[in-house]
């Protein structure tokens, strides 16, 4: 049955991964993520042109692996988070996301 999720999960990617960018070019949905030296949080921007429904973030190191993973439901178009800089190592990290019909990904820096 896991092996089934896996099939799904890469055949639903390959075909949204290209109407999906994260550089806010053409597609159904933008990904920004946004963290400062002066602040004290990340912020992160998830818009698509439809409600976005189960999404899962997660942030990967540059060894990649995972250093924080939140699954939640966006009932609108539009999801917002702010997370604790203070909370996640210094470094080049990946932000991705997935959805029904989304996947997203973008890099940051925390310095």
């Amino acid at each position: 049955m896991h092996f089934r999720a896996l099939i799904l999960a890469v055949a639903l990617g390959s075909f949204s991964a290209p109407s999906a960018r994260a550089d806010g070019g053409a597609g159904s949905g933008r990904l920004q993520v946004h963290c400062t030296k002066g602040s004290a949080f990340v912020s992160i921007l998830l818009e698509h042109h439809h409600r976005i429904g189960k999404v899962v973030l997660q942030i990967r190191d540059q060894q990649g692996r995972v250093i924080y993973r939140e699954e939640g439901k966006a009932l609108t178009g539009e999801l917002v988070r702010r997370l604790d800089k203070g909370q996640l190592p210094r470094g080049k990290h990946t932000l991705s996301v997935e959805a029904k019909d989304l996947l997203l990904s973008q890099e940051f820096t925390i310095e």
